[in-house]
């Protein structure tokens, strides 16, 4: 029988992964309803900011606005938000949620990679199998692209390729540098509000800021579920940081694919590729592989 000390970390991780994935599959219904990516994005992020915020003050006050704070925000908000979430949304339509959603399952592969190169792993046998067993994976997605006549679809995939690496400098850079002291809801509410930031910089810059029009009821309704359901993530998903550590937390991954991927399937009506399943299986399989053990303390290296 599970213990209560683990029940709360399965709770966030499941709650955190199913909403993660439900969010790309709202995505590709907001795009469809004429909303361009990034400004979808900027929408999510400063309503689910603003949520947090209010939250935030009501458990004691705004989020810390100190220097070393606001570049956390800015910094976690670009790599780990911004980034790769703009990029999801935007191939989403050209891919498919469910092609979307493998890619989330990457970036424990590609944060042990990311590890090693700065110090903070050693390489070992069994996570280079790994490592090998989930390229294998994702040799299935790439290769038969490559011989296709049409190599669109790879140009796309491509792309969507840096999806996991964003993800995975995201989840050292959040876990080396989370501030002393700081609570996950003043972390998740600084990261929301700096990346509807970077948002509204970028979009405004190229003068494509989408405001649907208020008579679309339709748009706006995705844009506040999605806002709800971007609040309810992040704070999972920040307590479980602080909960169970960088390693139990890669496996939302895992949760989001699934949850992608059956989403695409049953409810967006996106055909299911076999090579989808291999490449999954082989993911986590080979991340299973890497996956370092727990140390004494409860808390793993940054390999999330």
């Amino acid at each position: 029988m599970m213990s209560a000390t683990w029940l709360k970390p399965v709770l966030l991780l499941i709650g955190s992964g199913t909403m993660g994935g439900s969010s790309i599959l709202l995505a590709k219904v907001g795009v469809q309803e004429g909303i361009p990516a990034l400004s979808y994005l900027f929408w999510q992020c400063l309503g689910a900011g603003l949520i947090l915020a209010i939250l935030s003050v009501g458990r004691g006050g705004l989020p810390p606005l100190r220097a070393g704070y606001i570049r956390y925000y800015f910094l976690a908000g670009l790599v780990s938000l911004a980034i790769p979430m703009g990029l999801g949304y935007f191939m989403v339509p050209y891919i498919g949620a469910s092609m979307a959603g493998v890619f989330t399952a990457l970036p424990p592969l590609m944060t042990y990679l990311i590890s090693m190169g700065i110090g903070i792993e050693t390489a070992q046998f069994k996570r280079l199998m790994g490592l090998m067993v989930g390229f294998c994976g994702v040799l299935v997605l790439y290769v038969p692209q490559i011989s296709a006549p049409d190599s669109t679809l790879l140009v796309y995939l491509l792309i969507a390729a840096l999806i996991p690496v964003s993800l995975a400098v995201g989840n050292v850079y959040r876990t080396v540098a989370w501030p002393a002291g700081a609570s996950p809801l003043t972390l998740a509410s600084g990261m929301m509000l700096a990346s509807a930031v970077l948002c509204l910089v970028f979009e405004t810059g190229r003068d494509q800021l989408h405001v649907p029009d208020f008579g679309n009821g339709m748009a706006w309704l995705i844009i506040g579920v999605q806002m709800a359901v971007a609040s309810l993530m992040y704070i999972c998903h920040f307590e479980l940081q602080r909960v169970a550590g960088p390693v139990f937390l890669s496996q939302i991954g895992y949760v989001m694919a699934l949850t992608s991927l059956a989403g695409g399937t049953l409810l967006l009506g996106e055909t299911l590729r076999p090579e989808l399943i291999v490449t999954l299986a082989c993911v986590v399989a080979g991340t299973f592989l890497v996956r370092p053990a727990r140390t004494s303390g409860g808390r793993a290296s940054a390999t999330s």
